[in-house]
């Protein structure tokens, strides 16, 4: 009876990290990211060409950019793409930001930042970052950084450079 009970536990345990790991990317959530956060989104999503996206409440180009790249996330399978964004606001301010993007994009799935020094996260992908919003980066499916694309660009754009990233 015991080795039934410990099985039922295990699986009770896996199950939840799944649900767990599935709510973790959920759109309601504006959900911390750090640099070991941030290196565990990146080792998940090799396979995938990724759109890593930093942007702000307070950057009007980022905040016209963002619909476009909602549209290239329902256009494109989740199984070859993944779009990351990233708020690069004031850690403090995760539950204003949470509210901003709630009432504004509601289906953007997002990080905020957790580090004090943002440059900090982002040398991570990129260690001469200028501190430009929006950035882009778009990651082929080997995880390698291909494109830096700094200012707001067209949707034609980004799917330009998906497409040479192996999508």
């Amino acid at each position: 009876m015991r080795p039934l009970f410990w099985l039922a536990v295990s699986l009770s345990l896996l199950l939840l990290k799944a649900v767990a790991s599935n709510e973790r990317h959920d759109p309601d959530i504006l959900m911390p990211l750090n640099q070991s956060a941030l290196n565990q989104e990146l080792t998940d999503s090799v396979g995938k060409v990724v759109l890593i996206n930093l942007w702000a409440t307070w950057c009007s180009p980022c905040l016209r950019e963002i619909p476009d790249l909602l549209t290239l996330e329902a256009e494109l399978p989740a199984s070859d793409f993944r779009l990351v964004a990233i708020s690069m606001d004031d850690p403090y301010s995760k539950d204003w930001v949470a509210e901003f993007k709630s009432k504004h994009f509601p289906a953007l799935t997002s990080f905020i930042n957790a580090e004090l020094d943002m440059d900090a996260l982002v040398s991570m992908i990129d260690p001469v970052w200028n501190e430009t919003l929006p950035t882009s980066y778009i990651l082929n499916r080997d995880g390698e950084v291909v494109e830096k694309i700094q200012g707001k660009r067209p949707i034609g754009f980004f799917r330009e450079k998906l497409i040479a990233a192996g999508l």
